[in-house]
């Protein structure tokens, strides 16, 4: 058989195979070029729709800064409609926000401050409470709120006496605290602050760490305090490690005292020296004793709940986290329309510092 008649029987056999893998190979990299494309001219419309459903997005940005400012911020504050120059009226009692005596305009934003007569932003944006012959008293606070549409629509549908912590990094946090006040909710800021598995987990670019000078932490907080008016403190992740060095800590805590701001925190077994710091600068620290859905199932949550009651019940007052988890709204409702009977109140999160700081 000579050459010609075997490069003739190759090309005959194999031929149809290549032109069938390079059409399929084109034919896959133009349908991931256009993904590419829609991804790059509407991730904002993507990532929103991820958001919504619950899912967590992750976006790399290469660079740590956008025209001179710290990324992850520019595109969140785009996003969210300006409402600083509007009151929020709200119902159930609770005072219009902002209020200009207990403003103050920093190169962050509108922050909280002690008015000159004394008003202290906690008091004054708190819903308010007339204790029952001072029964026992439990304060929920929802946190992580503002990053999926679904389920913080959801919490909205609690009832009043829960506490919303929004987090600064939602987009439109500012829309949806406007929103919470306004349907007679008290709120609070999430602090994001370094997690014990740090660098593993990043707490973003305005998360609290121990390594940073005071007046990066001070500028870090003051964004932080910047992201949405009317709120009574902020709220400290319960997988943060600050709380377990007070000396680091300090600052921030002795200049949220100053604005009048309260500051939340989960108890543990490290950080008993923010309690003694607490009271030895009289700073307006309040400890959480749980949080009620580690484990997120109906039973268990019921179970922590009724923990957290019993505690109440024991030292007067008790202060639980939670998330806006479908097995937590759920059992919630079904656990305050019985707390009364108890002979325990539900309340806002101010309910409990005005007990401990009247």
């Amino acid at each position: 058989m000579d050459v010609r008649t075997l490069v003739k029987r190759y090309l005959a056999q194999h031929t149809p195979g290549f032109w069938a893998w390079a059409v399929s190979t084109t034919v896959l990299g133009i349908l991931a070029l256009l993904l590419i494309t829609k991804i790059f001219l509407s991730g904002n419309d993507l990532s929103k729709e991820a958001i919504d459903a619950g899912q967590r997005v992750l976006v790399h940005i290469a660079g740590d800064t956008v025209d001179g400012n710290a990324r992850h911020t520019r595109r969140a504050e785009a996003k969210a409609p300006d409402v600083s120059s509007s009151t929020i009226i709200s119902k159930d009692g609770l005072a219009p926000a902002p209020l200009a005596a207990i403003s103050e305009q920093s190169d962050k934003g509108l922050i909280p401050i002690v008015g000159r007569d004394g008003t202290q932003p906690w008091k004054y944006y708190a819903r308010p409470y007339t204790a029952q012959e001072k029964r026992p008293v439990v304060a929920i606070v929802f946190t992580n709120l503002g990053l999926s549409r679904p389920l913080t629509q959801d919490v909205l549908t609690l009832p009043h006496n829960f506490t919303l912590s929004f987090s600064p990094y939602a987009g439109d946090a500012k829309v949806w605290a406007q929103k919470a006040r306004e349907e007679g909710f008290e709120s609070l800021v999430d602090l994001p602050m370094q997690p014990e598995n740090y660098p593993l987990s990043d707490p973003g670019p305005y998360g609290l760490l121990d390594d940073l000078s005071p007046a990066d932490s001070s500028a870090r907080l003051h964004w932080v305090l910047s992201r949405f008016p009317g709120f009574v403190g902020v709220l400290a992740p319960e997988n943060e490690k600050l709380t377990a060095n007070a000396s680091v800590l300090r600052p921030t805590l002795v200049e949220l005292a100053a604005r009048g701001v309260l500051f939340v925190y989960l108890k543990t077994p490290k950080n008993g020296g923010v309690e003694e710091l607490a009271k030895s600068r009289s700073l307006h620290t309040l400890a959480a004793d749980m949080v009620i859905d580690d484990e997120i199932s109906n039973a268990a949550i019921a179970a922590q709940l009724q923990n957290l009651t019993d505690l109440a019940k024991k030292q007067g007052y008790a202060i639980g986290i939670a998330h806006s988890y479908p097995p937590t709204t759920e059992t919630v409702v079904e656990w305050a329309q019985g707390l009364s009977a108890q002979g325990v109140d539900l309340v806002p999160v101010s309910a409990v510092a005005t007990r401990i700081f009247p």
